[in-house]
């Protein structure tokens, strides 16, 4: 659309800085140690820390123990590697005209209990992994290779259902333990993900922009200012890291996809200054073949196999970061500039219907009719303040504040009729396929704040306070209507405050550790419009003020098991859309009520040995959530507008979640072998006993997967052909039961419409090298190697088999 250009110039830009840093990279780029940590008996240990104090460099080992650090200039250094409950140790290395390959650490255990073992120096992923949160960390370093995007991550982690209207690009529906859409909370670097680069979608992130991605399950902390149902998921950008640092990838594969992605950054340890500069491209024409219901000449149904014409996707965006860090007078100081920008073809509605009629010889065939000219886009852009300062050993400040301009445009102007051949079949009298004609701009402008303020009074106890404003003002223009009083040029204001207040506390020598908080949700909401009707300006206001709270607490009953238990009185307070409309399809409700929820999780952690030769590690969570006041959209009847159907989000039922997730992974059974699972089971019910739903009391909630299952391997081969060379295997597996889309006590089984079983293989080999001193690596995936009929939603058929290769650069 209109921004395409300026997006696609920007992005060259950056492509054309980074391909002259790689050639400076080439030539001086210093050189790597890599090595492995183990125990004593030559077990693998996991979360080790290995830096260089000289240099300011480090890293953290893999599951398998192995490290690896770059960019060593030539030099006598001492490597240090650390883990707490083990005697840290040091070697001396020089590092001439060529880099270390197999500088292997063993580490002994500490002979001092558990108890006076004090937490210091662990990675951001592992403190969260093991502190008193609801938390799943997702890291990146392997994925990130591979040809996955963000959907297919997170998809793969336990309690998390990921469905999608179709392949890249596609309207995408997460799921936290049943909950889902607004009762999730999606987050960039801690602020709203609106207000990013990424305002299109969570699944459509590039995986090789972030470096860890973190799921909050039904109990979120304070500080992301969230009043999520369900919970939250937040993505943690690359880190910037001292001396000039620079990734790019390019992934292209079937139905003509590509994805660009590039990064640098830099920092001077001794002044403190510190840039970063991303950039990403990604174009499909998502034309993949679909089986598809059609009427024959002689007007009887009849399978065929078709090719999706009308399903392209086009979406670039840039993000540019400049700061100061390590100040007396800041901790960190920066200002950050993005934007995005997208354009996506509308090939069907949401559900178009499935037939299976093996009498007819039709399986599991796309019913509906197809779009051919229906396109949705959406510009975003902003500018973030981040500001953090230790006043002393006591008190901690950080505040994130920005501005953020959204546009979202919807184009249905035509009046042809489409079949699945691609062709035009009839011209219709009325303009618009998708439904009434449209071509409606909603703009938004959005002022946001996230501050905490924290007070330690020792090591072991903190107080924080958190306050998080967003206000919104937003209007739109229907393109399509003449004259003075457009519906759509209402003026909305909406005002969301939510404050929270947390008290953490460790006792038994940080053994024990209890995170206690509560929360107040302030809305205020103000709607001003014109009507023909009525004279001046009408004028509709409110505003919500409710309370949560609650509490997490971690024991670690030894070094190998550790069990966490968390509980929130939760609230999520009603969205833009479900309280103004959209301006086409639904109308406003200003009466709708915050949904309420208490959620409940129990976890537990269960480890192998840290001195076994073989890694192991198991981990389960049962979760309740008792939902209350539940928001869904509602067919009724305008008669001011014609006697239309239109959509009206309502307060319409209460339901019921509970169930377990269970999770485990093994390495070592053979040298380079790695196996991982997890399953998920989820009995999410309707427990209305009056209103609408009351009759569907006791029923599974439709169209949500209540069991599903995931499986990897992963094999590596190291020093294949060169010394510092890898080779990997690997393979996931994951299994959807099936799900009907209404409630299950309406109608006879045999026509009860439902999404049936999938089962989806993947499978692709990775080779990591060095060209001129580069590391690179090389990937070749197959997605759905059988080439199995997948659906996530009612009649959406998914692609078949894919083949993608992916080459990816670092310096």
């Amino acid at each position: 659309m209109r921004k395409k250009l300026k997006a696609l110039c920007s992005l060259h830009m950056l492509c054309a800085t980074l391909f002259l840093f790689n050639l400076k990279a080439q030539t001086n780029n210093g050189f790597s140690i890599k090595g492995k940590v183990s125990d004593p008996n030559g077990g693998s240990l996991p979360y080790v820390n290995v830096f260089i104090e000289e240099l300011d460099i480090g890293a953290v080992t893999n599951e398998k123990g192995r490290y690896q650090l770059e960019k060593i200039p030539s030099g006598q250094y001492t490597v240090r590697a650390s883990l707490i409950g083990y005697k840290g140790r040091d070697r001396i290395v020089i590092v001439g005209d060529r880099g270390i390959t197999g500088l292997d650490f063993i580490l002994e255990e500490e002979t001092q209990n558990l108890d006076e073992v004090v937490v210091k120096g662990k990675s951001e992923a592992s403190r969260l992994r093991e502190s008193a949160q609801a938390v799943t960390v997702v890291t990146t370093e392997t994925v990130k290779l591979q040809a996955a995007d963000m959907g297919d991550i997170m998809a793969k982690t336990e309690g998390v259902s990921v469905q999608r209207a179709g392949a890249l690009g596609s309207n995408v529906r997460f799921s936290i333990n049943g909950l889902a859409d607004d009762q999730i909370r999606f987050f960039y670097d801690g602020i709203p993900l609106e207000f990013s680069p990424y305002a299109f979608g969570i699944a459509n992130a590039p995986v090789n922009l972030i470096e860890q991605v973190e799921v909050y399950k039904g109990v979120v902390p304070i500080e992301l200012g969230a009043d999520a149902l369900g919970g939250a998921i937040n993505l943690v950008p690359q880190k910037i890291q001292n001396g000039l640092n620079g990734s790019a990838s390019y992934q292209a594969g079937s139905f003509n996809t590509h994805r660009i992605t590039g990064n640098i950054s830099g920092a001077n340890k001794d002044s403190g200054l510190f840039f970063s500069a991303t950039g990403f491209y990604d174009y499909t024409d998502n034309n993949y073949k679909i089986d598809a219901a059609i009427a024959n000449e002689r007007g009887q149904l009849e399978q065929f196999e078709v090719e999706r014409f009308h399903d392209g996707y086009r979406a670039a965006g840039a993000d540019f970061v400049l700061g100061i860090r390590g100040k007396k007078w800041a901790k960190r100081l920066s200002v950050e500039g993005y934007y995005g920008d997208y354009d996506k073809d509308l090939q069907n509605s949401q559900f178009p219907g499935l037939i299976d009629q093996p009498s007819l010889g039709i399986s599991n065939a796309v019913a509906g009719n197809p779009f051919g000219e229906v396109v949705f886009s959406t510009f975003s852009a902003g500018v973030n303040i981040d500001y953090a300062l230790d006043f002393n050993s006591k008190w901690e400040l950080g505040l994130k504040m920005g501005y953020n301009y959204n546009e979202r445009e919807s184009f249905d102007v035509g009046n042809n009729l489409y079949s699945w051949f691609g062709e035009v079949a009839r011209v219709n009298q009325e303009a618009g396929e998708f439904g009434l004609e449209d071509n409606l701009i909603t703009m938004s402008e959005n002022v946001f704040a996230r501050q905490q303020t924290t007070y330690s009074f020792n090591e072991r106890h903190s107080i924080k306070l958190a306050l998080s404003p967003t206000y919104t003002y937003r209007t739109a223009d229907d393109l399509l209507v003449d004259g003075e009083f457009d519906p759509a040029l209402d003026d909305n204001f909406l005002l969301n405050f939510v404050v929270g207040l947390e008290y953490t506390a460790e006792f038994a020598k940080g053994r024990l550790e209890n995170i206690a908080f509560v929360k107040n949700y302030y809305q205020d909401i103000r709607s001003e419009s014109v009507s023909p009707d009525v004279e001046g300006i009408q004028v509709l206001e409110r505003n919500e003020n409710n309370f949560g709270a609650g509490d997490a607490i971690r024991y670690n009953w030894s070094e190998r098991f550790s069990t966490k238990l968390s509980y929130e009185y939760a609230l999520r307070l009603p969205s833009q859309d479900e309280v103004f409309g959209d301006g086409q399809f639904i109308l406003q409700n200003f009466e709708l009520r915050p949904e309420s929820s208490h959620n409940a999780n129990l976890q537990w952690d269960y480890r192998s040995k840290s001195r076994a030769k073989m890694n192991w590690q198991l981990q389960g969570n049962l979760f309740l959530r008792q939902i209350d006041d539940l928001i869904r959209p509602f067919p009724v009847q305008n008669f001011e507008l014609g006697n239309e159907l239109f959509l009206q989000f309502q307060n319409v039922f209460s339901a019921t979640s509970q169930g377990f997730e269970l999770s485990g992974n093994i390495s070592n059974i053979l040298n380079g072998l790695t196996l991982s699972a997890n399953t998920t089971y989820q009995d999410f019910r309707n427990t209305s006993k009056e209103g609408a739903f009351s009759i569907f009391e006791g029923d599974r909630i439709p169209n949500v997967p209540y069991f599903f299952v995931n499986g990897s391997a992963d094999y590596r081969f190291e020093n294949l052909f060169r010394s510092e060379d890898d080779f990997a295997v690997f393979y996931n597996l994951r299994y959807v039961n099936g799900f009907l889309i209404g409630f299950e006590s309406v109608g006879l089984s045999q026509f009860k419409l439902g999404v049936p079983d999938q089962t989806v293989h993947s499978v692709g080999v990775t080779y990591n090298t060095k060209l001129q001193n580069v590391p690179t690596t090389l990937t070749v995936e197959v997605q759905n190697l059988s080439d199995a009929k997948v659906f996530d939603f009612f009649g959406v058929q998914r692609p078949g088999r894919a083949v993608f290769i992916k080459l990816t650069t670092q310096f």
